[in-house]
Parts: structure tokens; C-alpha cells; sequence
């Protein structure tokens, strides 16, 4: 039948008793009871301001996502829904519980029905009396439960002249007693049947086919009659309506009128009508000179209400009270005449809430269990680490977020310190009805947002110091948007072809009018796509140069240098500082004859001793190799011949480790537009030489930009007089480079001085 397991009281963790301690903002209208508190003044609706008051008491614990169904002198019941969907009965006195074998219905006292097999059975909780049997077999089948008073069960019955009846089923002396209320037309059609009543009463909704408006029966349990009604204007049964020895209530809801609440003195009486606003279900209750009003539902709601609030309003001034910021159903009856709410407040949390009047009359809301859970939106988590690495997972980061509740808006924002250059993102879960904690999924792949003049699709992010800042915005409107902050850094590992310290390549571009720009690359990993989203100018005066090269580090920073040889033979490095604007330091003079060289190329480490040369080609073809140094000053050794027969070739490039062989490779292009592939030996030399193909003459420039799509391996970039293609390299000698793709930006006239 019942299995009692009794269960130690689950008192609140510190971090909750902490969060009673504390007094509510001026934003929230509510006020703990402690010594001297300082009252917050309520906005009415009509009439006076009435002070709020927040009682503050050690609660029993309810697991999250438990519903209340009934409360009685002793305890409450509750359901959880599920796999396994359980009802449980637990003890105010000391946070008990005992667990229902079957499904089970409250009756606004300690009695409790099970439904067990074919029988009902009546448990009275507070150990009183001995359980009481109903056989379910001498109920036909147009029996259906509606409601228990007490020990009393309330049914509908399908009756003789087709429509329904209502019936009052118990046991007397140990008999069975049915009894058919009195007072109620053949045809009616019920809607709610509350136990919001004073002890003993039972209040009905119900309309019949001849009215074009619904009914309220007031009916004593005790004798099975009606003993009050009174008309409405709500065209169907109403859901939530109210009573108390004085006054009925209930609440009148149209797409014209919107949400009516409607209070009527017992009698004859004239309702009051208070037109709230908005549409929806609005549950109302009685206390004393009170009625409570609310829209329930507001802890999980995706936009704000004022209506979410359970609010008192007095039926002598028209004062309110705020008492609950939400509440999931309105309030339930207990046997001493106080509303049991279900509900929170942004100062204690989600949990039930005893309503009920002080010594003065005021109306006051006290927890009595507390499931733990915020009511305020609250960041729990995240995974935003102290230091990203944007060369790992192809620069993908996970900053994933965990909040209290699923109905609000998460921004994240990331800043870099230095530039202040921005990522922001935001998202709403798409089923914010969800309850409980939910984890919000975001990936960072190390993008700016475009900044005001900047095209295409993002601008990657600089490496260096960056602060984040999470915010959840309540979609409800309830409670202050959480938000933490913090800082991290990004790191990358060196890129022979980033002058702007952002991990992705650039090309530099030199106009016929001898001004440099940088293109900055951006590569999207979802569609595999490179873009070119960012034009900065350099400088000018780069005219004075006939010869340019990107050979990577050479002086042992963090950046990447550029090498140019001047008309008279000159050459000269420029030191790369990082800086987008400003990418390179003041140039710093190499040495002179070099004029002998048609072809130079850098951005290999040939000798595999971890710094970059560079390459030369003379006029009479003999290719000379010059290793790195490692100082910016004097940047490269004496040269040393490597071979003969250069001449045929109209371009050499450096590209890096291409063909997966471990040591960096060469690929020169003939006068017929062939490409070949020299494979690197790791000691300064080459391999024999190996076709790619041809057609390579259809572009202008080839560059060597380094690993342009995240796969770890450098690429080529080659550009014409069309837009600029990417070169994958595969890893495999045989075949170095995968079919070519287009990239996106906007490309200045292929007659330019240069482009590397």
C-alpha cells in the first residue's frame, strides 16, 4: 500500500542560508524579518502602498522539480514526474518523507489517496486514524475522480439524461455511500472543482448548453447541496476561482478585455471588476481581506509579465502586497486557512512559500521547503580556460556555460587588452520551458567581429591578454542579469607569414604606387573557406624595391620578418613587431651586391638547425643558400653554392615541409608554366626534382604563406589577374598539393610591384 522511508531532513547548504541572510534590493520589493528591518515601499495597482514582508525560517528540503499537489496540517505531497514518477508525503516537523506505491491525490488535510490496483485507499498521514479501503469495482465506469475533501472522494457521472453529475463517494460505518449533489442542472459541462473553499465547502465551475456564460456552485460537503451560485462572464468553465466565508473570486479572461480579476461578496452582492491587462491563465486565491492573484508559470517564461508576482491586493483599500516574484500554481489551501504557494523569490530561492496573515492583518510569505535552486538566473560554470591555445583543435575553443535555468539570453564577450578588438556572441537555449540547470554550448575559433569598414567574414584574433565577461539576462524579467568575469591569454605558435600577431597568414602587397598593404587572412573551418576580411595600410615609398620576401623569424622574437633588396643592390630587413598597424620596425641594412640575384626566396628552414634562410638565384643560374643566424643584426651567414641550372626557372619558393618527408622543400615553377618539387634533404640540399604540373604560368605570384587552413601543414597561395587560390598542401611528395580553392576579398590590379 504506502511504504514509509523515513529520511533525514536535507537542511539548506551554507551558500543558501547565506542568501536568507541577506536584505533585498531596492529592485526587488520584498523585506526578510529581522531586528529594526527597514520596510520597502509596494507599488499598488489601486490604492496604497502596503510594505511586503518575506518571513525568514530554517525550511525542509524538496528535490528539484517536484510539484505540490496538497498540503495538509502535518506535511505537503508532492509529485515528481519521469521514468519512475513518484509521490511523496513529507513532514514539516522534520523534513520526513514517506513514498506513495501508486499514484496519489491530496485533499487539502493529512489524508492522502492511492490509487493501488482496484482500490482507492485513504492513508491519513498524520498517523490518526487507520488507512480506509474503496473498492474501484463498485464504481462503474463512467466514474472519474475530480477531487478529495478529506476523505471524500469528488466524481463526475455520466447521468441518465446523457449529461453529468456530480458525487460525493465515501464510507460510513465501514459501507460504501454515494451521493449525488443537489442543486446542479442535468447538462452541465464542469471545469474546475476547487477545494479553495472554506472547510467543508466545495467550489464548482460548470456551464450548461442554454447559457452563454459559466457558473459558480458553492456546495457543502456535508449534505451534498449547492447553497450558493452566481453567474459569471467567462463563456467557458473557469479554471481557478476562490472562496472564502465572505467572498467569492475568480478571474474572466478575454482577447478583448484581457485578464479580469473579479471579486463578489457572498449573496447577492455587485462583483468588483479589476481589469489587469495581457491574456492568459491568472490564479486567484482568498485570505482573509486578501485576494491573491497571479500567472502562473513565470519562473519559465520567455518574456516578462508583471503578472508573474504573487501579488495581495486588500478588498478594503485596494493596497498590494508583493509576496513571491513567481509562483508555478498559485496558492492551496491548508487546513488552517494559510495558502501554501509554490513559487520563489530572487532573496531565498525556489521552494514553497506558507501564506498567511501577521498579527495586523498583513500578509506575509514564509518558506517551508526549499529545493535549493535560485530563483535569480545564476551562472554556475563555465569552461573558459586561463590560457587558449589557438593552434590546437584547428583553433577551436570550447566556452561552454552553465546557468540555473535555461529561460534567459547568454552573451559572452571576449576583449583583447591591447587593441580592444571584440568577439561577442549570444544565445537562447531553443527550449527555455526546460527546468533545472542547462549547459549552453559555445565555440570560439578565434575570430574578431568585424570592425566598422571591414568586409567579408571576421578578422582572426590577435594573440595576447584578453578579459571575458559572461552575462544571462532573465528572458522572464525576474532578477538581476548575472554576470563573472575574468581574464585569459591566447597563445600560438610562430607563423613565418603573420605580421599582425593573429596566428592566421598575410600577404603584402606592394601597388603600383608603392604603397604596402596587409591583407589578413581569415579561415572558416565549417565551410573550408579562406577569406580575406582585412586591408591595412602599412605604408608608402615601397617602390625603391624590386625584390621582397617573408622569411619568417629572424632574429629570435615572437614575429615574423620581411626581407627587400633595393634597386641598387641593397638588401635590408624589417623587423616584425606584431603590431597590426604598425607590423614592422624601422628597416635595418643587410649589405649591398646583391643585384647579382634574380630570384630570392625565404621561409624555409633548410638545414633543419630551426631557423630560417634564405635562397638566391644568380643570373647564370647557381643557387646559393645564406642560413640564419638567429640575429636580426647580421641575419645570415656567408653563402655557400647548392647547385647549377637555376636559370630555367622565372620563380623559386620556399614553402616549408610540403611533402611530409620531415625537412623543408622547394618548388620552382619553369618558362612554360610547370611546377616542380624539390624535396628537402635537411642538410642545405635537394633531392632530385619532381613534376607537379603544369599551368602554374596562369598567375603573377606564388607565396609560401605558411599553414593558411589549420591542418598543420604550410600552403601556397597563388594570385593573377583573377581572385587569389589556396594550395592545401596533402603531406605527400607524390601529389603536394590538394585541388585549389578560391578564396574571398577584394584584390587590387595584378599589375602591382609585388605580392608576398
Amino acid at each position: 500500500m504506502i511504504h514509509a522511508r523515513p529520511v533525514a531532513c536535507r537542511r539548506l547548504t551554507a551558500a543558501v542560508t547565506a542568501v536568507l541572510a541577506v536584505t533585498v534590493g531596492t529592485s526587488v520589493p520584498l523585506v526578510l524579518t529581522a531586528p529594526a528591518a527597514v520596510a520597502a515601499s509596494v507599488p499598488a495597482v489601486d490604492g496604497a502602498g502596503v510594505t511586503a514582508v518575506t518571513v525568514e525560517q530554517t525550511p525542509v528540503s524538496i528535490p528539484p522539480g517536484a510539484v505540490l499537489t496538497s498540503v495538509g496540517t502535518t506535511g505537503f505531497l508532492t509529485t515528481l514526474d519521469g521514468a519512475n514518477p513518484w509521490w511523496r508525503w513529507t513532514r514539516f516537523a522534520d523534513g520526513s518523507t514517506t513514498e506513495m506505491n501508486g499514484r496519489a491525490y491530496g485533499s487539502s488535510s493529512d489524508i492522502v489517496l492511492v490509487e493501488q490496483g482496484d482500490a482507492y485507499i485513504l492513508q491519513d498521514m498524520s498517523g490518526g486514524a487507520a488507512p480506509v479501503q474503496i473498492d474501484r469495482s463498485a464504481l462503474n465506469s463512467t466514474y472519474s475522480l475530480r477531487r478529495v475533501v478529506g476523505a471524500t472522494l469528488v466524481m463526475t457521472v455520466t447521468n441518465t439524461a446523457g449529461g453529468t453529475d456530480l458525487h460525493f463517494v465515501d464510507k460510513q460505518d465501514g459501507a460504501l455511500r454515494d451521493r449525488t449533489v443537489t442543486g446542479l442542472p442535468k447538462n452541465a459541462t464542469f471545469g474546475s472543482v476547487s477545494i479553495d473553499a472554506p472547510a467543508g465547502m466545495l467550489l464548482v465551475s460548470y456551464t450548461v448548453p442554454t447559457a452563454t456564460t459559466s457558473r459558480l456552485a458553492l456546495v457543502d460537503v456535508a449534505t451534498g447541496a449547492v447553497i450558493e451560485t452566481r453567474d459569471t462572464r467567462n463563456d467557458e468553465p473557469l479554471i481557478s476561482v476562490s472562496a472564502s466565508a465572505t467572498h467569492l473570486a475568480w478571474n474572466e479572461n478575454s482577447r478583448e478585455a484581457g485578464r479580469t480579476l473579479v471579486v463578489a461578496p457572498r449573496g447577492s452582492g455587485e462583483p468588483e471588476r479589476i481589469g489587469l491587462g495581457g491574456y492568459g491563465l491568472l490564479r486567484v486565491d482568498l485570505l482573509g481581506d486578501w485576494v491573491l492573484y497571479a500567472q502562473p508559470g513565470g519562473g519559465k517564461a520567455d518574456e516578462p509579465d508583471p503578472l508573474y508576482t504573487l501579488t495581495a491586493r486588500s478588498l478594503e483599500t485596494g493596497a498590494t502586497v508583493k509576496l513571491l516574484d513567481h509562483t508555478h500554481f498559485g496558492g492551496m489551501t491548508a487546513p488552517d486557512g494559510s495558502l501554501v504557494a509554490q513559487g520563489g523569490t530572487v532573496a531565498q530561492g525556489e521552494g514553497l512559500y506558507r501564506i498567511s496573515l501577521d498579527s495586523d492583518g498583513m500578509p506575509i510569505a514564509t518558506m517551508v521547503a526549499s529545493s535549493g535552486e535560485p530563483t535569480k538566473v545564476t551562472i554556475l560554470g563555465h569552461t573558459i580556460p586561463s590560457v587558449i591555445d589557438l593552434d590546437r583543435n584547428r583553433g577551436v575553443i570550447s566556452l561552454d556555460t552553465t546557468v540555473s535555468r535555461p529561460n534567459m539570453r547568454l552573451e559572452i564577450e571576449l576583449t583583447h587588452t591591447a587593441s580592444q578588438r571584440r568577439w561577442t556572441v549570444t544565445r537562447v537555449p531553443q527550449n527555455t520551458w526546460d527546468p533545472g540547470a542547462e549547459t549552453i554550448n559555445v565555440s570560439w575559433d578565434g575570430r574578431f567581429n568585424l570592425a566598422p569598414g571591414e568586409t567579408g567574414e571576421f578578422v582572426a584574433a590577435y594573440n595576447g591578454a584578453y578579459t571575458w565577461r559572461i552575462k544571462a539576462t532573465p528572458l522572464n524579467g525576474i532578477g538581476p542579469v548575472a554576470e563573472v568575469s575574468g581574464a585569459f591569454t591566447v597563445v600560438r605558435g610562430q607563423a613565418p607569414h603573420d605580421f599582425s600577431d593573429n596566428g592566421s597568414p598575410d600577404l603584402l602587397v606592394v601597388d603600383a604606387t608603392g604603397r604596402l598593404k596587409r591583407h589578413d587572412s581569415a579561415y572558416r573551418l565549417d565551410i573550408n573557406g579562406l577569406y580575406w576580411p582585412a586591408v591595412s595600410a602599412v605604408g608608402t615609398g615601397w617602390q625603391i624595391y624590386d625584390r621582397f620576401t617573408a622569411p619568417g623569424n629572424l632574429g629570435g622574437t615572437s614575429h615574423a620578418d620581411i626581407v627587400t633588396r633595393d634597386k641598387t643592390g641593397g638588401l635590408w630587413t624589417y623587423e616584425g613587431k606584431g603590431t597590426p598597424g604598425t607590423p614592422f620596425a624601422p628597416r635595418k641594412k643587410v649589405g649591398p651586391g646583391w643585384q647579382i640575384y634574380d630570384k630570392i626566396t625565404g621561409g624555409g628552414d633548410l638545414n633543419a638547425d630551426g631557423k630560417p634562410d634564405l635562397l638566391a638565384a644568380d643570373k647564370a643560374g647557381g643557387l646559393w643558400l645564406y642560413t640564419g643566424t638567429g640575429n636580426i643584426t647580421t641575419p645570415f651567414s656567408q653563402r655557400k653554392k647548392i647547385g647549377g641550372g637555376w636559370g630555367i626557372y622565372n620563380q623559386i619558393t620556399a614553402v616549408g615541409n610540403i611533402a611530409g618527408t620531415g625537412a623543408d622543400d622547394l618548388v620552382a615553377r619553369d618558362r612554360d608554366g610547370v611546377q616542380w618539387l624539390y624535396l628537402g634533404k635537411g642538410d642545405g640540399t635537394f633531392a632530385a626534382r619532381t613534376k607537379i604540373g603544369g599551368g602554374w604560368n596562369a598567375y603573377s605570384h606564388l607565396v609560401a604563406v605558411g599553414d593558411a587552413n589549420r591542418d598543420g601543414r604550410p600552403d601556397l597561395v597563388a594570385y593573377g589577374a583573377g581572385p587569389a587560390y589556396v594550395y592545401a598542401s596533402t603531406g605527400d611528395w607524390r601529389a603536394p598539393f590538394a585541388p585549389r580553392r578560391g578564396t574571398t576579398g577584394t584584390w587590387p590590379s595584378v599589375k602591382n610591384i609585388a605580392v608576398f
